[in-house]
């Protein structure tokens, strides 16, 4: 617990400073050194896996090897200046529908850069040390223990989202929920959310029927032994159901199409949904996860982050009222 608040009080300073900084230069300097902290985390876990347990397997390799990529580039951005250039370039050719408005110029850009592939290399190496997929499992075989898990992640998600678009930093609340495509549901919200959300759960239907027919039975059931055990343990009633729906939809579609979206564009911002859902790593569930994203993306660019939400939801409480009706 301790570890945790002070990781939070950490994202916190960065985050405050990053907003606070007006330039990449001089006067962030004691940002970049706060920022250093993140591949010296990195790197410390890597060496005691491989000091622990070694590289002994694939997933292990495949750790080490995105551990110190990770490591290398966070190193190459935080000391360098000239590769944020491209970097920039990068990001505005992947622009879809909305152009990116990432400016290496601005340090609340390069932090949100830096804290995404620091948490993709922090999620990885909890999978890897506790056990992946199994863990995962264990956890959400538990009610109370998922639950709690969803809650914990929505809030985060939220915080982050909040403080990194500016609030009481230099944005009041009003201005915090415009920039993050906040508002009152609006009838062509409702609808189009509704309607979305109702699509992809059938596309989506006919992808894993697609992918049952490929692959052997037991291969099938070890892919979706996850979306399997999160349904489980939330079907026992309506209302569990639509808290999940609820939390994960408002806490993933704030940070990821609200916050993220608008700097990095809708396929960043979506590889990076589907890179933190790990469950469905090496699995074709990934791709239907990242295009299930883009369609979450697309309601944020031409509607709000409003119907992006109501898209998640519906998306994710169908099964649900189906399992009720049966």
């Amino acid at each position: 617990m301790a570890l945790t608040l002070f990781g939070l009080l950490y994202l916190t300073v960065l985050i405050v400073l990053a907003n606070a900084a007006k330039s990449p230069g001089i006067s962030s300097r004691r940002l970049r050194v706060l920022q250093a902290a993140m591949p010296a985390v990195v790197a410390v876990q890597l060496l005691n896996r491989i000091s622990t347990s070694g590289a002994n397997d694939l997933f292990q390799w495949s750790y080490s090897g995105f551990a110190t990529a990770s490591i290398a580039i966070m190193l190459l951005l935080i000391i360098f200046e000239s590769p944020w250039r491209y970097v920039e370039r990068l990001i505005s050719i992947s622009g879809l529908i909305a152009p990116p408005t990432f400016d290496s110029r601005r340090p609340i850009h390069r932090l949100a850069l830096l804290l995404m592939i620091f948490a993709l290399a922090v999620l990885y190496w909890n999978a890897s040390a506790e056990g992946g997929l199994q863990k995962l499992l264990d956890v959400y075989a538990n009610t109370e223990d998922a639950l709690l898990n969803l809650a914990a992640d929505a809030a985060l998600y939220i915080l982050l989202a909040l403080l990194g678009v500016g609030w009481l930093i230099r944005r009041d609340w009003a201005s915090t929920f415009e920039r993050l495509g906040l508002r009152f549901p609006t009838p062509i919200d409702l609808l189009l959310g509704i309607a979305l959300g109702c699509i992809l759960y059938l596309g989506v239907s006919l992808l894993m029927l697609v992918w049952q027919s490929m692959v052997s039975a037991s291969s099938f059931e070890v892919q979706t032994a996850a979306a399997r055990q999160i349904f489980d343990s939330f079907s026992s009633s309506l209302f569990l159901g639509a808290l999940l729906a609820l939390l994960a939809a408002i806490g993933e579609e704030t940070l990821f199409r609200g916050a993220l979206q608008p700097v990095f564009g809708v396929v960043i911002a979506s590889l990076f949904f589907t890179a933190i859902h790990l469950q469905y790593a090496s699995t074709p569930a990934a791709a239907i996860v990242f295009l299930v994203s883009l369609a979450f993306g697309l309601a944020r660019a031409w509607l709000s982050t409003t119907a992006a939400i109501i898209s998640h939801f519906v998306y994710n409480m169908i099964p649900f009222l189906l399992a009720s009706l049966a």
